[in-house]
């Protein structure tokens, strides 16, 4: 499986996950295939603070192609 295949596995449910998280399930390179998934794949994905260290994504749009 991909990275970009593992990323929209784990995001494609809408609920928050946490950098920890997706480091873990993804790869510690997840941010590379978030950067391309949005910007080459229009993918939409909102990112919130979770606390002064950590970050939370989940994807809003359809996260196909």
């Amino acid at each position: 499986m991909t990275m970009m295949e593992k990323l929209r596995h784990v995001l494609s449910d809408g609920q928050w996950h946490s950098t920890p998280e997706l480091v873990e399930r993804v790869g510690h390179r997840f941010s590379a295939a978030l950067h391309r998934a949005v910007k080459e794949h229009q993918w939409q994905v909102e990112k919130r603070r979770s606390d002064l260290k950590t970050f939370e994504y989940r994807l809003i749009g359809n996260g196909q192609s």
